[in-house]
């Protein structure tokens, strides 16, 4: 099953009132959902957020006819190297990723600065996160994050996140 050229192209239409194969009329980015389209990652999804309005194509089975990517889409993503029987669950996905960039999403502009994948952590995963109490059946808070030096557990926190990505890297990740 595909979905075919027309009924998008007329979908596309009646909603923003314009043909869609005009380029210059639409102010928006038109994502088409593909396991074959550009992989989501962190940068895209702030590229994404910070962009113009964004309409999310996601399909069935087979997915879209191919002249819908060469024509009426402007990007074709992908989550990830694996297939769905539908992109609904890729469009939440995508859409989860690109809404909590979107300033006050989360109600504090520094919660998505330094988080897996982000530029602060130079792409890494992020570092372990601990909490009360500070030993559990024997198993403790590192140290460091009970000194109170900021500046050190900066340093840790950095190290930790760059140790994760070497593990990711060696496939154990």
């Amino acid at each position: 099953m595909i979905i075919r050229v027309d009924v998008v192209e007329a979908a596309l239409a009646a909603r923003y009132g314009h043909d869609p194969v005009d380029v210059e009329a639409r102010p928006r980015r038109v994502v088409a959902l593909a396991a074959s389209g550009r992989p989501l990652d962190d940068g895209l999804a702030g590229e994404l957020a910070a962009g113009p309005d964004l309409a999310v194509l996601c399909g069935r089975y087979e997915g879209f006819d191919e002249r819908v990517h060469e024509h009426l889409a402007s990007d074709v993503i992908s989550i990830g190297p694996y297939v769905l029987s539908g992109g609904e669950l890729a469009a939440m996905v995508l859409c989860d990723t690109v809404l909590r960039k979107v300033p006050g999403a989360l109600g504090h502009p520094e919660s998505v600065v330094e988080e897996s994948f982000s530029a602060a952590l130079d792409g890494a995963p992020e570092y372990p996160h601990y909490t009360r109490p500070a030993d559990w059946r024997g198993h403790e808070v590192p140290t460091v994050l009970r000194s109170g030096d900021h500046g050190q557990i900066s340093g840790w926190r950095r190290a930790q996140s760059a140790l994760r990505a070497g593990e990711a890297g060696a496939g154990r990740g």
